[in-house]
């Protein structure tokens, strides 16, 4: 096709295209000056006379006209042609008619600089055609197609397309409409594209092969690779067989949405075709393997290449190291580096750059710095992509001296130390603690007016937070704001933390109020910075309301400030604060209410706020939860409040321990009440459970303390049938209650046992003591 057009110079894109470029150039002109110049002379004495309609197309001076002469009759705005668009009208017509489309060129390029839109140009060009010339010759439809290309080289596609989208009756030649298709997928216009198709293929009713190559490419570009495939077999259904640039468009659309199997029967296909793929369907597919993390088929890949007797290039090279790298085989990159070398092509910038970015990622600085020396060696000169990855690897393994040295290698090269270098500086300098220096080094970007970009001032207000240093923090979001940088909100978040965590509260509030009036809303960290110190002040009353208008904000707290302030409100005896604060996160479920409920439970236990601590077990289970809520049943027993324990236990919805029982058993006791100490105890073993030495220990002494003998000797000798070991407190207490009751028999007879067993008799208060202790020792963290 393009050979058929350099042949025929009339071919309206080909001439006129070819005829503007040599109007502005200083080829040598067809015309001499002086012939220019009759010429423009007698074109002049036609448009100034009142003929110049009927005159000038049937004249022969369109046939003599040349670009020289159209441009210094427009230039000149010769006999106010500029003033009267009638006249451009005919001039275009008549050029078009004469096939002299360079030259129509002007005419409607003329037209473009003066704002006419491309549909006032072709109706207008229609009107004067009807009014003046239509009974006379035809109008060549080829001035429309001039427009289309006129708006299109300007890069004007809407305009473009718009004329091809109108009812004007032409046809873009194959030529002009593949021009228009391109630019606008280049322009990722895609609507206008599917629009101009749709049209076009109403007029034509088929494309050629770069037409269709076109469809396919659009239809690869938005990942619809299905429908490329259908216009890839229809377009051989119709006689059109795809070539070299439709293979690869194809290949690589598919590689490029890892669908490498299909890219690969694609290939297959292309070959049996009698097409062999080039170096750069090798390459698409080799750099699609790689990134599917499937090097061996890549290797395989470049030896079919070579069988093939396709040579790779640098781009070949290229997506060998980058896939190499991107998998950590550093040695099998770095052997393609040197076969690089060893061939003609050698190895270049960006191959250098490709490794040194794999090894500074694996902490191999040493390696890093042996392979810019030797990138300039072979000549090479390291750019600031190099410099950069040197700098970047050196502060990530906390090498600060290294990454400074590379700093003044750079200026050794003249190339001045740019934004990115100093940002990594100050962040590596962050790392390691070292702020002094990176705010001597901030300084020196402002007075070198170098604008570092936010994550730098981010970073430096982060490690400045962690030091406390509220002065160095506002000195940093001052030259942030002296830079133009408007600071955002994890700037401010991290100077009003570092404020409040040193009690500057009002200086923090300051700042808040400042970024608000930027148009900032303050974040969750913030309020939880507030919270937190007023929290700390026991300043509960304005705590809570920061939790509250975070809230309203629809943030979401920080649970560290939640469970902050649920605890000083706990510690402050403001229950109800506590619960209420509890009831605004469950409603908007901010935190499981597992979770929720546990801080409550915790905060109100560790203030010995025991009855809210027990309504809120009760609240829990009704929803349907267990909580873990054996500690606070030690606590009321220890309080006496035995009742109220045996009631959270029955209403609390979780499974009792044997620990838990001893505990009521226990408590009981304690009050007095061994009747229900008996039914805990019968309890045990009807819920499946088994006592154990501290029940069996519980009980006995506890009955021993009553002068229940009789009900005592019967739980210890369940507890030797059920193979539990007494010891000898227990002995003792038995004996001693014998004593107090006045049966000497079975206290002759409990000493004889103790004997047997090879303990020995302690004092009775020993024994009260030790035993009562016994249990509850055995019973920590319940």
């Amino acid at each position: 096709m393009r050979k058929i057009l350099h042949k025929n110079p009339k071919h309206p894109l080909g001439l006129h295209q070819n005829a503007i470029q040599r109007s502005r150039s200083s080829s040598p002109k067809p015309y001499s000056t002086n012939q220019n110049q009759h010429l423009l002379n007698e074109i002049r004495q036609i448009l100034q006379s009142d003929t110049w309609t009927g005159t000038l197309p049937f004249s022969n001076i369109p046939k003599r006209l040349n670009p020289n002469v159209i441009q210094l009759l427009l230039q000149e705005n010769q006999v106010g042609i500029q003033s009267n668009p009638k006249k451009m009208h005919l001039l275009a017509i008549t050029l078009c008619n004469s096939n002299l489309y360079g030259c129509a060129s002007l005419v409607i390029d003329s037209m473009i600089e003066m704002g006419f839109t491309p549909i006032s140009i072709s109706g207008s060009i229609v009107s004067f055609f009807k009014e003046n010339l239509d009974s006379h010759f035809n109008l060549n439809p080829k001035v429309f197609e001039v427009i289309v290309d006129r708006f299109r080289i300007k890069g004007l596609l809407d305009e473009a397309a718009e004329i091809v989208l109108s009812d004007l009756q032409f046809v873009l030649s194959t030529l002009s409409f593949n021009s228009l298709l391109k630019d606008l997928l280049n322009g990722e216009k895609f609507e206008l594209f599917w629009d101009v198709c749709e049209k076009m293929s109403k007029k034509v009713g088929f494309f050629d092969v770069y037409g269709y190559g076109l469809v396919i490419k659009a239809h690869c570009m938005v990942g619809n690779l299905d429908e490329a495939k259908r216009v890839f077999v229809k377009m051989g259904e119709e006689g059109c067989e795809p070539n070299m640039v439709t293979y690869n468009v194809m290949i690589g659309g598919f590689c490029k949405k890892q669908r490498l199997d299909e890219a690969i029967e694609i290939k297959k296909r292309m070959i049996e075709k009698g097409l062999v793929p080039n170096v750069f369907i090798y390459t698409t597919l080799i750099d699609g393997f790689f990134i599917m993390k499937r090097s061996e088929e890549a290797k395989m890949v470049l030896e079919e290449m070579r069988d093939a007797g396709v040579e790779p290039n640098v781009v070949t090279y290229n997506a060998l190291v980058n896939g190499l790298v991107s998998r950590r085989d550093l040695e099998s990159a770095m052997g393609v580096k040197d076969e690089m070398i060893a061939s003609r092509i050698g190895a270049n910038l960006v191959v250098y750059n490709t490794l040194l970015h794999g090894l500074c990622k694996a902490h191999m600085m040493d390696k890093a710095r042996e392979l810019t020396n030797e990138m300039m060696s072979v000549g090479l000169k390291p750019d600031f992509r190099t410099f950069t990855l040197l700098i970047q690897g050196y502060c990530k393994d906390r090498r600060l001296i290294d990454a400074f040295d590379v700093l003044e290698d750079m200026k050794k090269l003249d190339l001045e130390p740019n934004v990115r270098s100093y940002g990594l500086l100050i962040i590596g300098l962050c790392r390691i603690g070292d702020l002094e220096k990176a705010d001597a080094l901030l300084s020196e970007t402002s007075l070198k007016n170098l604008k570092l970009d936010e994550i730098v001032y981010e970073t430096l207000l982060s490690y400045c937070s962690k030091e406390r240093d509220s002065i160095k923090s506002i000195r940093v979001l001052e030259a942030m704001k002296e830079q133009g940088i408007t600071p955002n909100e994890a700037c401010y978040g991290s100077l009003i933390g570092t404020l409040c965590g040193v009690g500057k509260v009002d200086e923090a509030r300051s700042f808040m109020n400042e970024m608000i009036e930027r148009g900032l809303e303050p974040n969750a960290h913030i309020y939880g910075s507030f919270i937190n110190e007023y929290c700390r002040l026991r300043e509960m009353k304005v705590a809570n309301k920061y939790f509250y208008t975070m809230l309203g904000h629809g943030l979401i707290p920080q649970f560290a400030s939640f469970a902050a302030l649920i605890e000083e409100n706990c510690r402050s005896g403001n229950a109800a604060d506590a619960f209420l604060i509890l009831r605004c996160t469950l409603s908007r479920k901010v935190f499981p209410e597992i979770r929720a409920y546990q801080v409550v439970f915790d905060g109100l236990m560790k203030f010995g706020r025991l009855e809210e601590a027990s309504g809120l077990v009760v609240e829990f289970h009704e929803k349907g939860f267990i909580l873990e809520c054996g500690s606070l049943v030690l606590s009321l027993c220890k309080k006496g409040k035995v009742e109220d324990a045996c009631t959270l236990v029955e209403n609390g919805g979780f499974t009792p321990s044997v620990l838990t029982y001893n505990v009521l058993i226990k408590g009981f006791f304690k009050i007095g009440d061994t009747d229900r100490a008996k039914e805990l105890f019968d309890e045990i073993k009807q819920k499946g459970l088994s006592p154990n030495d501290v029940t069996y220990g519980t009980m006995i002494i506890g009955l021993c303390r009553f002068k229940d003998l009789t009900a005592a000797c019967a739980v210890l000798d369940e507890m030797v049938r059920e193979d539990v070991s007494p010891n000898r407190f227990l002995y003792t207490a038995l004996v001693d209650c014998c004593h107090k009751i006045g049966d000497s028999e079975k206290a002759n007879e409990l000493s004889r046992q103790m004997t047997e067993l090879g303990f020995a008799l302690t004092s009775s208060s020993d024994v009260l003591t030790s035993n009562d202790q016994e249990p509850e020792r055995s019973q920590v963290g319940i």
